[in-house]
């Protein structure tokens, strides 16, 4: 089974612009723990793992629950609090429960 992970960060941009900023930033730190971006919503980015060969390999890790979810809420404070949860193979949960790793892109 896949490994859960949540992490919450704050910026200082509205939640419109914190998701604009963070769909493009996101893109090499998701890779980097084996997703892709395969929808947006308002106030949410939907993370799967990418459609490759052998698709038997895409097909377990979908059911193996591989995937993540950030929300983007207006913070009490002013500014966004941004939300990442999701779930990755074992050998990528580090790297993908470090705050820094995420950080580091916005």
């Amino acid at each position: 089974m896949a490994s859960a992970f949540n992490i919450e960060l704050s910026m200082s941009e509205s939640p419109v612009e914190a998701q604009t900023r963070a769909t493009r930033a996101f893109t090499e730190p998701a890779s980097a723990v084996g997703l892709r971006l395969t929808g947006r919503g308002p106030g949410e980015l939907r993370y799967r793992p990418p459609v490759q060969w052998p698709f038997v390999l895409v097909l377990w890790r979908m059911l193996n629950g591989e995937r993540m979810t950030v929300r983007f809420e207006p913070a009490d404070s002013g500014g966004t609090r941004v939300t990442i949860n999701g779930a990755t193979a074992r050998a990528k949960q580090r790297l993908a429960a470090d705050p820094e790793h995420w950080t580091d892109a916005l």
